[in-house]
Protein backbone atom coordinates (compact mmCIF):
# COMPACT_ATOMS: atom_id res chain seq x y z
CA UNK A 1 0.00 0.00 0.00
CA UNK A 2 1.48 3.55 -0.94
CA UNK A 3 0.44 7.01 0.72
CA UNK A 4 -1.52 8.07 -2.71
CA UNK A 5 -3.62 4.53 -2.95
CA UNK A 6 -4.31 5.48 1.41
CA UNK A 7 -5.13 9.03 0.55
CA UNK A 8 -7.53 8.16 -2.37
CA UNK A 9 -9.12 5.58 -0.65
CA UNK A 10 -9.45 8.68 2.24
CA UNK A 11 -10.81 10.94 0.04
CA UNK A 12 -13.80 8.59 -1.24
CA UNK A 13 -15.11 8.01 2.54
CA UNK A 14 -14.82 11.71 2.68
CA UNK A 15 -16.41 12.69 -0.01
CA UNK A 16 -19.27 10.09 0.82
CA UNK A 17 -19.62 11.45 4.21
CA UNK A 18 -19.70 14.85 3.03
CA UNK A 19 -22.88 14.03 0.40
CA UNK A 20 -23.92 12.03 3.05
CA UNK A 21 -24.35 15.37 5.72
CA UNK A 22 -25.24 17.99 2.55
CA UNK A 23 -28.05 15.74 1.56
CA UNK A 24 -29.41 14.14 4.50
CA UNK A 25 -28.53 10.86 4.17
CA UNK A 26 -27.91 10.27 7.81
CA UNK A 27 -31.37 10.50 8.52
CA UNK A 28 -32.70 9.41 5.75
CA UNK A 29 -30.85 5.85 5.98
CA UNK A 30 -30.09 5.44 9.35
CA UNK A 31 -27.55 2.60 8.30
CA UNK A 32 -26.21 5.05 6.63
CA UNK A 33 -22.50 5.16 8.72
CA UNK A 34 -22.26 1.58 8.68
CA UNK A 35 -21.12 1.27 5.51
CA UNK A 36 -19.09 4.89 6.03
CA UNK A 37 -17.33 3.42 9.16
CA UNK A 38 -16.40 0.53 7.90
CA UNK A 39 -15.11 2.43 4.94
CA UNK A 40 -13.14 4.76 7.37
CA UNK A 41 -11.83 1.83 8.69
CA UNK A 42 -10.44 0.23 5.62
CA UNK A 43 -9.07 3.77 4.56
CA UNK A 44 -7.48 4.29 7.73
CA UNK A 45 -5.80 0.43 7.98
CA UNK A 46 -4.66 0.84 4.15
CA UNK A 47 -2.84 4.14 5.27
CA UNK A 48 -1.70 2.40 8.43
CA UNK A 49 0.12 -0.06 6.10
CA UNK A 50 0.94 2.64 3.72
CA UNK A 51 2.80 4.21 7.25
CA UNK A 52 4.45 0.86 7.99
CA UNK A 53 5.47 -0.07 4.08
CA UNK A 54 6.42 3.80 3.35
CA UNK A 55 7.99 4.83 6.62
CA UNK A 56 9.55 2.22 8.69
CA UNK A 57 11.74 -0.28 8.53
CA UNK A 58 14.84 -2.41 10.37
CA UNK A 59 12.84 -3.61 13.00
CA UNK A 60 14.54 -6.45 14.48
CA UNK A 61 13.21 -8.95 17.10
CA UNK A 62 15.57 -11.07 18.97
CA UNK A 63 13.51 -14.07 20.99
CA UNK A 64 11.95 -17.32 20.76
CA UNK A 65 9.58 -15.79 19.30
CA UNK A 66 10.73 -13.41 16.21
CA UNK A 67 8.69 -16.10 13.74
CA UNK A 68 5.59 -14.68 15.09
CA UNK A 69 6.24 -11.58 15.93
CA UNK A 70 7.61 -10.86 12.34
CA UNK A 71 4.08 -11.80 11.16
CA UNK A 72 2.07 -10.15 13.57
CA UNK A 73 3.72 -6.39 14.30
CA UNK A 74 2.31 -5.03 11.12
CA UNK A 75 -1.70 -5.83 11.92
CA UNK A 76 -0.94 -5.28 15.55
CA UNK A 77 0.56 -1.83 14.34
CA UNK A 78 -2.36 -1.55 12.00
CA UNK A 79 -5.29 -2.27 14.22
CA UNK A 80 -4.11 -0.23 16.84
CA UNK A 81 -3.30 3.15 14.19
CA UNK A 82 -7.55 2.05 13.08
CA UNK A 83 -8.41 2.38 16.84
CA UNK A 84 -6.82 5.23 17.78
CA UNK A 85 -8.03 7.01 14.46
CA UNK A 86 -11.75 5.52 15.10
CA UNK A 87 -11.78 7.14 18.98
CA UNK A 88 -10.36 10.53 18.03
CA UNK A 89 -13.09 10.43 15.34
CA UNK A 90 -15.80 9.45 17.85
CA UNK A 91 -14.72 12.23 20.01
CA UNK A 92 -14.81 14.52 17.20
CA UNK A 93 -18.68 13.60 17.26
CA UNK A 94 -19.06 13.83 21.09
CA UNK A 95 -17.28 17.32 20.99
CA UNK A 96 -20.05 18.60 18.42
CA UNK A 97 -22.89 17.45 20.18
CA UNK A 98 -21.58 19.38 22.96
CA UNK A 99 -20.73 22.48 20.88
CA UNK A 100 -23.27 22.40 18.39
CA UNK A 101 -26.40 19.97 19.46
CA UNK A 102 -28.44 21.37 16.91
CA UNK A 103 -27.97 17.74 15.21
CA UNK A 104 -27.00 14.59 17.23
CA UNK A 105 -24.26 12.35 16.12
CA UNK A 106 -24.01 10.22 18.87
CA UNK A 107 -27.37 8.99 19.98
CA UNK A 108 -25.50 6.71 22.66
CA UNK A 109 -23.14 4.15 23.61
CA UNK A 110 -24.59 1.40 21.69
CA UNK A 111 -24.10 3.68 18.60
CA UNK A 112 -20.68 4.55 19.73
CA UNK A 113 -19.45 0.67 20.01
CA UNK A 114 -21.37 -0.15 16.63
CA UNK A 115 -18.99 2.48 15.03
CA UNK A 116 -15.67 1.12 16.57
CA UNK A 117 -16.79 -2.40 15.50
CA UNK A 118 -17.20 -1.07 12.32
CA UNK A 119 -13.62 0.52 12.34
CA UNK A 120 -12.06 -2.26 13.36
CA UNK A 121 -14.06 -4.58 10.68
CA UNK A 122 -12.97 -2.28 8.22
CA UNK A 123 -9.17 -2.19 9.64
CA UNK A 124 -9.16 -6.11 9.22
CA UNK A 125 -10.60 -5.84 5.64
CA UNK A 126 -7.58 -3.65 4.71
CA UNK A 127 -5.08 -6.05 6.65
CA UNK A 128 -6.63 -9.03 4.82
CA UNK A 129 -6.90 -7.77 1.27
CA UNK A 130 -3.62 -5.55 1.10
CA UNK A 131 -1.03 -7.14 3.90
CA UNK A 132 1.38 -9.85 2.50
CA UNK A 133 4.37 -11.22 4.40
Amino acid sequence: MTFKNAFLLIGAVLLAHGIGLFFGLYEFWTWYDVPLHIGGGFAMGALGLAIWNEGISGVVFKSIFKKHLEFWIVPLFVIGFVALISVLWELHEFLLDVFYSAVIRQPGIQDTMSDFFNDLAGGLLAIGIFYRK
